[in-house]
C-alpha cells in the first residue's frame, strides 16, 4: 500500500469508514454470502404462494418432453432419444453472488448430452459444468461466443455456433435460435457484439417447446408464434429490478404472463430466479408475483422438480432402452 493511500485512511472520518463498511457487509449479505444454502422451496418463495395461487398437477400430454431443473435458467430435458442441456450453471457463485439454492446432484453420470446456450453472460454460460460433463456431445452457442470455451475439449466437444433463423438437427430433434431482446456479450450491461438468442425445439410430431434464454419484452412474440406455433414456453421472470434499466433486458413476472398469452403456448414454465441475488429485486420475489399474475388466464404453468439422484437413475435406464432399440433395428 502506497504512502498516498494509507494517508487517504488515515484522514477518513471514522463515520465514512462506518458508513462504509456497513454498506459492503449489506452488500455480503444481500449476495448471500452469510446465509447457509437452503431448499428450493424457500430460496425461491414457492413456500409463500398460498396453496390456490399453486399450479395444479397436471400429467404431461403426448409428446412433451421430460423436463427438470437445475435452478436459475438450467435445465435437463429427454425428449425423443436426445438429452439436452439449456444453460446449464452448477457453480458456487454468479460473478460476485453466491449460490442460495442447494445444489442438484453432480451431473457427471449424465450421459451423451447436447449444451444450448442462450448468450455468453456468466449467469448463462458457466464453463466450469461444461467442462465437468464428460460425455458433453454438442454445444450449441451465439456466432462468435464460442470464443468464451477456451477450455472445451474440442476433440470430445463439437461447437456448434449458430445463428438466429437457421435450423439445427441434433438426432429427431430441430434447434432453431430465434429472437432475444438482450445483450449478449460476457460483461452485462455492456454494448454488445455478440447476439443473444432463443431456441425452438421442435420434435419430429411437430410439439415445439421455446426456451426463450434471457430477453426483454421488446421481443416480436407474434412472429415466434406465427411463425414456430410454440406449445411450451420457458420464460424468464427474475432480475427485474429496478426497471429502468432492467426493462430494456429482462422481463419481470406480469411481462412474462403476457408475452405467454402473446406466443399461444398451452403450458409457461419460469426459470432465472431463486438461485443468484442478480438484481435489487430478491431471488424469492419474482415466483409469488408470477403465481398471482397467472392466476385467472386459461394459461397452465408448471414449476419442474429440481433435478435428483433419481432423476439421474431413471435417465441413465430411458438411455439404456434407447441403445437397445438402436441397435435392435440395426440388426
Amino acid at each position: 500500500m502506497t504512502h498516498q493511500t494509507q494517508s487517504r485512511f488515515k484522514t477518513m472520518p471514522t463515520s465514512c469508514f462506518i458508513a462504509l463498511s456497513l454498506l459492503i457487509v449489506m452488500a455480503a449479505w444481500l449476495l448471500g454470502w452469510f446465509g447457509k444454502r437452503q431448499d428450493w422451496t424457500v430460496t425461491t418463495g414457492w413456500n409463500a404462494i398460498p396453496a390456490e395461487y399453486r399450479p395444479e398437477p397436471s400429467k404431461a400430454m403426448s409428446d412433451e418432453p421430460w423436463i427438470r431443473w437445475l435452478g436459475h435458467s438450467g435445465f435437463v430435458i429427454r425428449w425423443h432419444g436426445e438429452t439436452l442441456l439449456l444453460d446449464p450453471n452448477l457453480s458456487d457463485h454468479c460473478t460476485i453472488s453466491k449460490r442460495i439454492m442447494n445444489f442438484p446432484p453432480d451431473l457427471t453420470p449424465l450421459g451423451p448430452a447436447h449444451a444450448l446456450i442462450s448468450h455468453a453472460h456468466f449467469d448463462h454460460l458457466n464453463q466450469d459444468t461444461l467442462v465437468g460433463l464428460p460425455e458433453l456431445t454438442t454445444i450449441l452457442i451465439p456466432s462468435g461466443s464460442e470464443i468464451f470455451l477456451d477450455r472445451i475439449d474440442t476433440n470430445a466437444t463439437h461447437i456448434r455456433p449458430v445463428v438466429e433463423g437457421t435450423s439445427y438437427q441434433l438426432g429427431e430433434l430441430r434447434i432453431t435460435p430465434v429472437a432475444a431482446a438482450h445483450n449478449g456479450n460476457r460483461f452485462h450491461p455492456l454494448r454488445s457484439q455478440f447476439d443473444a438468442v432463443g431456441y425452438m425445439i421442435q420434435s419430429p410430431q411437430g410439439t415445439t417447446l421455446y426456451y426463450a434464454g434471457d430477453t426483454a419484452y421488446a421481443n416480436p412474440w407474434s412472429v415466434l408464434r406465427e411463425t414456430y406455433h410454440p406449445d411450451i414456453a420457458i420464460l424468464p421472470i427474475g432480475a427485474y429490478a429496478p426497471r429502468i434499466p432492467l426493462k430494456f433486458h429482462h422481463i419481470n413476472p406480469e411481462e412474462a404472463v403476457k408475452a405467454a398469452t402473446e406466443l399461444g403456448v398451452r403450458k409457461v414454465i419460469p426459470c432465472h430466479f431463486g438461485t443468484f441475488t442478480l438484481s435489487f429485486d430478491r431471488p424469492s420475489a419474482a415466483l409469488p408475483r408470477f403465481a398471482r399474475a397467472i392466476q385467472g388466464t386459461p394459461l397452465r404453468w408448471e414449476m419442474p422438480s429440481l433435478l435428483q439422484a433419481g432423476d439421474l437413475k431413471t435417465l441413465e435406464q430411458d438411455i439404456a432402452r434407447d441403445r437397445q432399440k438402436k441397435h435392435d433395428h440395426e440388426t
